[in-house]
């Protein structure tokens, strides 16, 4: 009977024992889901490294120098009316000059909210071009004045080369909640630019001016501000989509408008904000994506 009795109880410990290790079991398993979770990576983020090349044109105000010689108007009373005439020998400028920026980059874009937003950053070699030129074939430049006498060259043109080492960043949104092959963006967008080199060249009518070049250099506006900004707007075409397991590539094709300068005294021969409120002009861009790590679909969650 002891025995029968004894073996009873050990039956009821380990009972007791095997349902105490379940509800331990039970009690464990959310926490353990929970870090099961966040061990797993969440497959709405989404990583793709973009090659691009982009081109724009701005019109800002003229930052004409003093030493052109220009056109001169006279008026005369006759009989019967007041008439006002102009001397159009040395060329027309106008009250605008353009600069002309292209551009080639390599850019990472990070997807978040479901790959419907990207948000890109990354390094850019800009090239920027602007010309003082009329409406001629030449002008005249005011080289310098003796007394009673003034010394002038013809010159065919002024241009200035810029190289700027350019920072890109931009913010895009897909308005489709799902991937589709061909699929529209709006982007807003800025470029931070600081100067590595500048070129400016002189052509000259007779080739016998050109020991006159730097003399005329140094007459040039001060245009040496290391620093220049872009802001635009932009709306483009996403050309591709997601295939599982593959690596599947992007292009897009963007028209940036506007396209405003944020700084004074960048380039030559444009005043940039001052005086002129912001300078604006149209771009594009084009770019070619290839999917960093996890190829996730537009959508996805």
């Amino acid at each position: 009977m002891i025995n029968i009795t004894l073996v009873y109880l050990k039956n009821i410990c380990k009972m007791k024992k095997n349902v105490l290790k379940l509800t331990c079991l039970l009690l464990l398993l959310p926490v353990l889901q929970v870090f099961a979770q966040s061990e797993i990576p969440t497959r709405h983020n989404n990583l793709k490294l973009g090659f691009e090349f982009g081109m724009n044109v701005m019109n800002g105000k003229l930052d004409k120098p003093e030493q052109i010689r220009e056109n001169h108007s006279y008026g005369y009373y006759s009989r019967y009316y007041y008439n006002e005439s102009d001397y159009y020998d040395y060329g027309f400028f106008g009250d605008y000059n353009d600069v002309l920026t292209n551009y080639f980059g390599i850019k990472p874009e990070y997807f978040i909210y479901k790959n419907r937003i990207g948000i890109a950053s990354g390094v850019r070699l800009t090239f920027a071009y602007s010309e003082l030129s009329s409406d001629r074939n030449d002008y005249l430049w005011r080289l310098r004045e003796d007394g009673l006498n003034t010394y002038y060259v013809q010159i065919k043109d002024i241009r200035q080369n810029n190289l700027l080492l350019s920072i890109p960043l931009e913010i895009r949104f897909f308005t489709n909640k799902r991937e589709f092959p061909v699929q529209h963006y709006f982007k807003l967008g800025a470029s931070f630019n600081y100067l590595i080199k500048t070129e400016t060249q002189v052509n000259f009518v007779n080739q016998n001016m050109k020991k006159y070049k730097d003399e005329i250099q140094n007459q040039l506006p001060d245009n040496q501000n290391d620093f220049s900004a872009f802001l635009f707007g932009a709306v483009g075409l996403k050309i591709g989509r997601f295939k599982e397991g593959t690596m599947s590539p992007w292009g897009n094709i963007e028209l940036h408008f506007p396209y405003l300068l944020l700084s004074n005294n960048s380039f030559a021969f444009n005043k940039g904000m001052k005086d002129n409120g912001f300078p604006f002009g149209v771009g594009f861009q084009v770019s070619f994506q290839i999917p960093i790590g996890k190829n996730v679909p537009i959508g996805s969650k």
